[in-house]
């Protein structure tokens, strides 16, 4: 077993479990792994296509089914890099063990969380809007994929997507060498506290100055969320969700959205260090177009996000490109609110 994490050891309740494990998988994203790794894929055929692609799907359900013959297939891999997997966004179906933090943006809900020994098994269901159609193992209408996470290293030893009938795809590491760790603590903290705003509610009230964003567009199409928000920018006082329609939601609408459940951002970055204070630097992910994230809509631009401890809430967040401010947006009062 690997040595301890500086999260400490997972609780054995399932609330701080569920909290603890997004923690962890967002920290990664401030850690290079260099590993070998021998890695088994199956899959289970089917008469039929699985309907797992949600609204933003092609494929159409019922139809006689080409995405996922049966098959096994094995891969050796040597000296794989997870930042590297991050820079590329690795599409390569094992790719999901050794850069889980990719997963968080694709969550709805985490049905079901536990330790087994070493391991801690999660159940995920997928955001009807948020998971990608074209992801492997969290799309949009899968029923849930369960993976088993190691503690320590951050990789996942195991993912296991089901549809209607049952397991449909398995990803599972038969070995693992580590050759080397790199990690920035700080930088990991900042991105586990914004990653337990997906599951940790809240009522707030909170003003926002707006100090560089090309849009206009407060237009905002809410969604059940157990993080809300009333909102003051400028003159403008609107309520916001954490959960929003991101085809039906303004650019701006969206930021202050993020701004304040800045969970699904972390799947978006690619390497991450610390900034002064309680805050990250980070470059954003290639061709992470969908899911959508208004904060890191492109990989030209370099972020910085300063976190509150309390909330979770980032009370700055800044977009940059060749040295000038595309987006920033600071937070200048945060309170607990009434309910909406």
């Amino acid at each position: 077993m690997a040595p301890t994490h500086w999260l400490g050891e997972p609780p054995a309740q399932r609330d701080p479990l569920t909290g603890w494990a997004l923690s962890r998988l967002a920290s990664a994203v401030a850690e290079d792994v260099r590993l070998n790794a021998v890695v088994d894929v199956t899959s289970t055929a089917r008469a039929v296509e699985a309907d797992l692609d949600g609204p933003f799907g092609a494929r159409a359900a019922g139809s006689p089914a080409t995405g996922r013959p049966g098959e096994a297939q094995t891969y050796r891999l040597t000296d794989v890099s997870t930042r590297g997997l991050r820079e590329e966004d690795a599409g390569e179906p094992w790719a999901v063990l050794f850069d889980p933090a990719r997963l968080i943006r694709g969550i709805g809900t985490v049905t079901g969380a536990r330790r087994d020994h070493d391991e801690v098994e999660l159940a995920l269901a997928p955001h009807p809007l948020f998971a990608d159609p074209a992801d492997d193992w969290l799309p949009p209408g899968a029923r849930r994929l369960v993976v088993r996470l190691d503690p320590g290293t951050g990789l996942l030893r195991s993912a296991v997507l089901h549809d209607d009938e049952g397991p449909l795809a398995t990803a599972r590491v038969r070995e693992v060498h580590i050759n080397e760790v790199r990690s920035e603590e700080i930088a990991g903290q900042v991105l586990a506290r914004m990653a337990r705003t997906l599951v940790e509610p809240a009522r707030l009230t909170a003003e926002v100055a707006v100090e560089a964003d090309p849009h206009e567009d407060l237009s905002f199409t809410p969604e059940p969320s157990a993080r809300s928000w009333t909102i003051t920018v400028g003159r403008d006082t609107m309520k916001v969700s954490g959960d929003y329609a991101p085809d039906g939601t303004g650019p701006l609408a969206a930021r202050l959205a993020e701004l304040l459940a800045p969970a699904r951002i972390v799947s978006h970055l690619t390497h991450a260090t610390p900034g002064p204070g309680t805050s990250v630097r980070s470059g954003i992910r290639p061709l992470r177009t969908f899911p959508f994230s208004a904060w890191a809509p492109d990989d030209s631009l370099t972020c910085t996000f300063a976190v509150d401890p309390d909330t979770g809430v980032l009370l700055r967040a800044e977009a940059t490109a060749s040295g000038h401010s595309v987006f920033h947006h600071t937070v200048t009062g945060v309170r607990a609110g009434a309910g909406l």
